[in-house]
């Protein structure tokens, strides 16, 4: 499974850390994974990049051991198939990789009427975004606790807080991910290991832009980079949740205490293209020293 790819970095060594061992990033091989790889790379961090695609993940980890002096495994796994986790975690233990910070990135889109969903998609959709990502966090959380240290950082969306029709299941996955890991946070108090909720809006990324949603304004899309130095930074602080960009902030900063009817609504507002009459309000609604920015 971990393909016998080790990068190592030609010179230098790690810093020091706050959270000790390996981060594993799923979903590494493109978007907000593969800046979320970056990232902690550039904090001195060791990786493990897991994906479907080996080529994208072994070239990914030859420029981060190349630009940030960091030791890199490529693990390639197919995370909708039962058991890969297991695997890959049974993997890992046998290389000797003792995971300090787990990111479950991995994710899955559907798009369009639920009627005429294929049900395989639908299912291999919920393997993904919920199946995979509770069985990792599963199996990487036990050791955390008893080391005493450790992250979880599971990659959620604004579409958690709200029922998204034609986004139908994706937004349910993602309502999932969302309770889960608080709830996972609450638990963990006073172990030492933190989970968090990184909840971006619309990102740019190959994903969105090859659906409905990547026609939406640049005030509602924001930079995967972005996104992710946005959800590293709040995973290694510990935070519960984290939403990028003001404009996100706005939309799900009310969600759970106003009417259904209108989270419906807001909801509604994404699906039938209404970005940009829902980027103008939210525009007004933004302080002044805030407008403009994703």
């Amino acid at each position: 499974m971990l393909g016998g790819c080790l990068v190592r970095a030609k010179s230098g060594g790690r810093a020091n850390q706050r959270v000790g061992g390996w981060v594993l990033v799923t979903g590494a091989s493109a978007g907000i994974g593969t800046e979320l790889a970056r990232a902690f790379a550039a904090r001195r961090y060791d990786l493990v990049l897991a994906a479907r695609n080996e080529t994208a993940l072994q070239a990914l980890g030859r420029e981060l051991a190349a630009n940030y002096a960091v030791k890199v495994k490529t693990a390639p796994v197919d995370l909708s198939l039962a058991g890969a986790p297991e695997a890959l975690a049974e993997a890992l233990a046998a290389a000797g990789v003792e995971v300090g910070v787990l990111v479950n990135n991995a994710g899955v889109l559907s798009e369009g009427p639920f009627a005429a969903g294929a049900i395989d998609g639908l299912i291999n959709l919920l393997q993904v975004n919920v199946v995979a990502l509770t069985a990792l966090a599963r199996l990487f959380v036990q050791p955390m606790v008893a080391r005493g240290e450790g992250r979880i950082l599971n990659v959620a969306s604004i579409a958690a807080f709200m029922p998204v029709p034609d986004l139908a299941v994706y937004a349910a996955s993602k309502a999932y991910v969302l309770s889960m890991t608080e709830a996972l946070g609450v638990e963990l108090s006073g172990t030492g290991v933190a989970a968090t909720a990184l909840c971006p809006g619309l990102t740019d990324t190959a994903m969105v832009r090859g659906s409905r949603l990547g026609r939406a304004p640049p005030l509602m899309t924001m930079t995967a980079k972005a996104v992710a130095e946005a959800g590293c930074a709040a995973c290694l602080r510990g935070d519960a949740i984290v939403v990028p960009g003001i404009a996100n902030r706005l939309v799900t900063g009310g969600a759970p205490l106003a009417p259904r009817a209108l989270v419906r609504a807001i909801g509604g507002a994404l699906r039938n293209g209404g970005f940009e009459r829902l980027a103008g309000a939210l525009q007004a609604l933004a302080p002044a020293g805030e407008r403009g920015k994703g």
